[in-house]
């Protein structure tokens, strides 16, 4: 479960996916073209401003204006050869290898599960079924049990609970979403009861006391509203078996690899992520030394390309090296856990098997043309754009410049806003930053502005107006969906499922 640090099982398989249904072309934007399904997918996923815009009455039409903007900046990102470097190319053929293994969990894993009535039902009571509880973490198992004896002797898990200095430290759900989510933790809470306290309960990166808070079962819903629900469930139910099967193919593909990692590699490995990711002390406490001992003495890891050209883990008839995971680290940038020597060498493991895993699953998938669909091909090119156009984003805010005397001109000009508690003007060197911050995000909304407007006249683009309005009718008459963003839990990045529009747009507002 994200933010509790429960050990989970995270395949590289994606969460279950929609094939799109409607892929007729609502507007096109040079080379590329937006689909209907396109479309619905950013919006139903996409930020809340374009609704909540004061007078807006056709957000659907206003987000698909977002969407040819950016498309506009990557063709111009596109012109000035972003297309070509490592950050845009890197990350396009990283996708690639995601959707083919997306296809890979369709083929493999999806077309085999089949639900029975008497399960979906007990699916639909166990979405019925609400819980809410926090929790309170500790690094170790005996600060953990101080904890438990002290409710035991009578001290409120409120005041403890306050202690950890966290208000928003809780987690409301479903029951199928949580078997889902985290099936150990379902395990532990199967049995429990509103306001009752449980623990300590021991995860990977410590020990975990939790109340729970309250359990309910949702009213009765209407007919469209049940409607709903059951698709999810089905929808829930059918990913849970197929990532079931999913983590006996991985195991079986990883059993036939036979990977290990080397101790050398490692160290080199761990010492260079623990300069970059701990603080001195940190290292120092944990003894992690910062360089590479040869026979010459201690030399920093980056002094010579020979100690990132070490094998890192071998797998079959394949190795990798330092500078393999490195590279693919970049792309993924994983967090991993600081809160004990062991959390920080263990996430790094785990990263290092994922590293396999990704590659002996795309190799499957590329083995049997599943990068060749149609369906990878048009999911590449929506991310193609998205990377194109954050490329393009990057190039535009490095024009925009701030000069030192128009940051001392909103001051003067507007001391009155910048006054301390006691009511004294802060002197400038307090307040500079937050001037040019403010000074760069108008320029920013002015720069964006005359780009767009330059882009219109540069790029050719049309829009069916027509079938765009009857969407909206369509999306307007339905009823509100279910509360549900479905992220990718695994493979190439930690992202939405379905690129949608960036959330900076609402500047222009």
């Amino acid at each position: 479960m994200m933010g509790m640090g429960f050990a989970t099982t995270v395949l590289a398989f994606s969460w279950l996916l929609s094939s799109p249904t409607d892929t007729s072309v609502v507007a096109r934007v040079g080379r590329f073209g937006i689909t209907v399904e396109e479309l619905l997918e950013s919006y139903e996923v996409g930020p809340s401003f374009v609704t909540k815009v004061a007078g807006q009455t056709q957000p659907l039409r206003l987000h698909l204006e977002y969407m040819i903007y950016e498309r506009l900046i990557a063709l111009q990102a596109e012109q000035l050869g972003y297309n070509t470097t490592d950050y845009v190319r890197e990350r396009i053929a990283a996708i690639e290898e995601d959707l083919a293994v997306d296809e890979l969990y369709r083929e493999e894993m999806l077309s085999r599960v089949h639900l029975g009535e008497e399960e979906i039902a007990a699916g639909l009571q166990k979405a019925r079924i609400h819980i809410r509880f926090r929790w309170i973490y500790t690094k170790t198992t005996e600060e953990a049990e101080r904890m438990a004896d002290a409710l035991e002797q009578g001290t409120s898990f409120d005041s403890l609970f306050t202690l950890q200095g966290d208000p928003g430290r809780f987690l409301e759900t479903t029951v199928l979403r949580l078997e889902k989510d985290n099936p150990e933790l379902a395990k532990e809470l199967a049995n429990a009861r509103s306001q009752e306290i449980l623990g300590p309960i021991l995860g990977s990166d410590g020990s975990y006391i939790i109340r729970i808070d309250e359990i309910w079962q949702n009213p009765l819903l209407t007919q469209s509203a049940e409607q709903q629900l059951s698709n999810l469930v089905t929808t829930t139910l059918k990913s849970m078996k197929a990532d079931e099967l999913a983590g006996e193919y991985v195991r079986r593909t990883m059993l036939g690899a036979n990977p290990v990692i080397k101790a050398e590699g490692h160290g080199i490995l761990r010492s260079y992520l623990a300069e970059r990711g701990l603080s001195k002390e940190q290292r120092t406490e944990w003894e992690i030394t910062a360089g590479y001992m040869t026979e010459a003495g201690p030399r920093p890891i980056t002094a010579s390309p020979e100690f990132l050209a070490k094998t890192l883990v071998t797998f079959g008839d394949r190795a990798f090296s330092v500078a393999d995971y490195l590279r693919w680290f970049q792309i993924r940038q994983f967090q991993l856990k600081t809160g004990s020597r062991e959390a920080f060498i263990s996430s790094i493991k785990r990263t290092i098997w994922k590293m396999v895993q990704d590659h002996l699953l795309s190799r499957d998938a590329y083995a049997r043309g599943l990068h060749l669909r149609e369906i990878v091909k048009g999911e590449k090119k929506r991310w193609e754009a998205k990377l194109l156009y954050l490329a393009g984003r990057i190039h535009i805010l490095r024009t925009i410049q701030i000069p030192d005397d128009a940051v001392r001109a909103r001051y003067e000009s507007r001391k009155h806003r910048y006054k301390d508690t006691a009511g004294r003007v802060r002197a400038l060197k307090e307040v500079e930053q937050e001037i040019r911050l403010e000074l760069f995000r108008e320029e920013e909304t002015k720069v964006f502005y005359r780009t767009i407007q330059l882009l219109k006249k540069e790029f050719t683009y049309t829009v069916d107006e027509e079938a765009v309005r009857k969407l909206a009718d369509r999306v307007d008459s339905e009823p509100s969906p279910i509360d549900v963003i479905f992220y990718k839990p695994g493979g190439t990045f930690p992202r939405r499922a379905f690129p949608t529009i960036d959330e900076q747009w609402i500047l222009f507002h």
